[in-house]
Parts: structure tokens; sequence; C-alpha cells
């Protein structure tokens, strides 16, 4: 009778446990998608590095070609499965790791920069300090910075070029604040 209970009570907890993991499972093309976006977010966000980037690619690269290998002789087996989903765990975690360890902590995304460039040129005008073309040349300049980001975060931002668009935010910077100290006066 103990053994009749314990085999129902392991059998119900079986019953339990296998929807629950059924419905957290996802099949490999799914998770190789979810995989590829998050890097792709990653790189578009700044929160990888090209080398990042590159590197995780390469590992989802060399789990994709394995996963085709397993595939190539018969389709999948149990074990290739969990081993499959055991890597793509190790990669997911590693793409969290990577995007959160803040490895430019200190650096400023441009459009944080881009927000308080607009409240000073706004300021600026408002209290007369900036003429209406000294603020827009300064806007036009930082739409060329803008969109050299964009051009580097295609392939995610390298530290040199981080550094590029520091030096030219910092120049432009440098221009809005000489403009508000001049004597240029704006009259409306």
């Amino acid at each position: 009778m103990k053994k009749f209970l314990a085999m129902a009570v392991a059998a119900s907890a079986l019953a339990v446990a296998a929807p629950a993991s059924a419905q957290s499972w996802q099949s490999i093309n799914q998770r190789q998608a979810n995989l590829d976006a998050r890097i792709d977010a990653g790189v578009r966000s700044g929160d990888l590095t090209r080398n990042e980037a590159a590197r995780l690619r390469g590992e989802f690269r060399d789990l994709a070609r394995l996963e085709a290998r397993y595939r190539s002789s018969n389709g999948l087996s149990m074990s290739e499965r969990r081993d499959l989903d055991m890597r793509f765990d190790r990669l997911s975690a590693q793409i969290r790791f990577e995007r959160n360890d803040r490895q430019e902590r200190n650096w400023q995304p441009i459009n944080q920069r881009q927000r308080a460039l607009d409240a000073r040129i706004d300021r600026g005008v408002r209290d007369g300090r900036l003429t209406r073309n000294e603020a827009y040349r300064l806007r036009t300049e930082y739409g060329q910075i803008a969109a050299l980001e964009r051009r580097y975060r295609a392939n995610g931002l390298s530290l040199a070029e981080r550094r590029d668009l520091d030096r030219r935010f910092d120049r432009l910077d440098a221009q809005l604040t000489a403009s508000l100290n001049d004597r240029d006066r704006w009259r409306g």
C-alpha cells in the first residue's frame, strides 16, 4: 500500500510538472530568433560593444552549425535537444550579462546629451542669449552628430567610435557655451 501511494504521489507530481515545462519550452527556431533579436537590440541600444556583439554572434553561429549537424542524422534525439537547450541557456545568460555589464558606465548616451543640448538652446533663445541663426546652426550640427551615431550603431559602437562621438559633442557643447556668452543678442 505504501508503495502504491508513493507511486501515485510521484505520478501526480510528474503530471503537474510536465505542463509547466512544456509551456516554457520554445522551439529551437524561436530560441534562435529571440537570441538574435536580443543581440541586435543590444547593439542598437549601445549595451553591447562591437566586439561583444561579434563574439556573441560567433557563438550563435557555432550553435546553429551544431544544431544543423545534429539534425542531419535522422533529426534531433532527446539528448541532442537537451544539449542544445543547455547551450541556448548558456548563450542567453551571456547575452544578459554582456548587455548589463555597464563596461561604459560613464558614457552618456547621445539621446541624453541631445535633451540637455536642446534644453540649453531653448533657454538661450528664450532669454535672448542665442539668436535664432545660432540655434539653427547648433541644431544642424547636432543632427550631423546624431546621423554619424546611427551609422556607428549599425555594427555596435566601438570604444573609438564612442570617443569620437564624445569629442564631437564636447566641441558642440563648447560652441553652445561660447554662443551663450557672446554679446550677440536676439531682438524679437
